[in-house]
């Protein structure tokens, strides 16, 4: 069975978590996967919907809205990305009900068995909750994405 590395860090109001694992799955259908904005709410806990607004010249995702179930409410908010070789990096473009500011990225690369992913999210949240009861559910969101993108690629390969 596959465990995941998640850690998690708390700076200035914000939460930091990382979760990796290996998706055995090659690189390129991993890639894929990321890249499909669109499809994240079959993977991602918590998405209910994403929708590219603006593509680079390759269809890649430049911009994008995203809506959240955040549990205490649903958050619409809109994105923008950083496309990298082995990178898949976003920014909030402004404040939302349930976030000051958010950042985060997909990296991958290949490994024995397939591809080895790491996911890293910072978010400041703009709703009073205590930082550990935060650092909670997104360290669990984020290893549950890593779950989640582990089984929808082994459908795929």
């Amino acid at each position: 069975m596959q465990r995941d590395r998640a850690a998690y860090r708390v700076l200035m109001g914000s939460v930091t978590v990382r979760a990796s694992g290996v998706i055995p799955a090659p690189v390129d259908i991993v890639r894929g996967v990321l890249l499909d904005l669109p499809a994240q709410p079959e993977w991602f806990p918590g998405c209910v919907s994403a929708v590219i607004l603006q593509t680079d010249d390759d269809g890649r995702p430049l911009r994008a809205r995203q809506v959240n179930d955040v549990k205490v409410a649903k958050d619409e908010f809109e994105l923008v990305y950083d496309q990298q070789p082995q990178i898949m990096s976003w920014t909030l473009v402004a404040p939302s009900s349930a976030q000051k500011s958010a950042s985060g990225s997909w990296s991958w690369r290949e490994a024995s068995g397939g591809t080895d992913v790491e996911l890293e999210l910072t978010i400041e949240p703009a709703i009073l909750l205590p930082g550990f009861m935060v650092k909670k559910v997104l360290g669990d969101s984020a290893k549950a994405a890593v779950k989640g993108l582990r089984e929808y690629c082994a459908d795929r390969s």
